[in-house]
């Protein structure tokens, strides 16, 4: 009897070796995560070289704000030149346009949440190559029933990948106490309107003194990252940075509403 579970366990054994050496030879995760063409060599991002130069990167000149390519000499973008946000400022890997469309599209809206590390590791370079130095990463939360719907927080996703990649914690400390109207229907104006008083401050004891990251998937107006900073600063934070991966430029006023504003809320 004793032979015959010692021959099982050996099979075992070579059978888990098997599998192990055919992974290591024919990994499965070797395809882009934007057009699914095979990865022929390792990448920073698992992305191809056709979809890394296509990639709205955030280069160059930026707007000290919200952290947009700037064209001239100016510090700020038009979004931010009469705007007094809550948050110290607001950074992101890229640019939301583009290519960058799909990977945030395949995430929120295509459920796909694997794609979580692939933008959570451009979020965590961003944050390393700036000059934010926060504590705690908080995500931006969702209402129960917008939560049921979608089946999870793509922003809380998000922050618990650059949490593991920067050993930073990540605190759930915002609630949002009641469903607002999808942002995308709305302008500049209505969806701070429609924001406020929507959330409250949770874990205050943890956060009071602390400088927290607020976590999210794209920097359209700024509202809800405003709303979001201000009820952490009135909960006793020391400060709130901004981090998403992507973030939307300064829309024309020529341009259409629904140009304008596709993914916020």
């Amino acid at each position: 009897m004793k032979k015959r579970e010692k021959t099982g366990k050996l099979g075992e054994l070579i059978a888990r070796g098997a599998k192990a050496l055919v992974s290591a030879v024919y990994p499965e995760d070797i395809t882009c995560d934007c057009c699914g063409a095979e990865l022929t060599a390792d990448t920073r991002y698992r992305l191809c070289a056709a979809c890394t130069e296509k990639m709205p990167f955030v280069k160059g000149h930026i707007c000290a704000s919200c952290g947009v390519p700037l064209a001239g000499e100016s510090d700020w973008c038009p979004r931010c030149q009469d705007r007094d946000f809550a948050f110290e400022k607001a950074r992101s890997p890229l640019v939301y346009e583009g290519l960058a469309r799909t990977p945030v599209y395949a995430l929120k809206f295509g459920g796909k949440r694997y794609i979580a590390k692939l933008l959570g590791a451009m979020m965590s370079d961003c944050y390393l190559s700036s000059d934010m130095r926060c504590d705690i990463i908080v995500p931006v939360p969702m209402s129960e029933s917008e939560l049921k719907k979608r089946g999870f927080n793509q922003a809380e996703l998000l922050a618990r990948e650059v949490g593991g990649r920067l050993g930073m914690p990540v605190l759930p400390a915002l609630i949002k106490l009641r469903d607002t109207r999808p942002q995308k229907e709305l302008t500049g104006k209505e969806r701070a309107k429609n924001l406020e008083g929507s959330f409250t401050a949770a874990f205050t004891e943890y956060i009071s003194g602390r400088r927290l990251l607020l976590a999210d998937d794209v920097l359209t107006t700024g509202a809800t990252a405003d709303e979001c900073a201000r009820t952490l600063l009135k909960a006793g934070a020391k400060s709130v940075c901004v981090l998403t991966a992507a973030a939307t430029r300064q829309r024309l006023p020529s341009e259409s509403a629904e140009d304008a504003a596709e993914t916020e809320g």
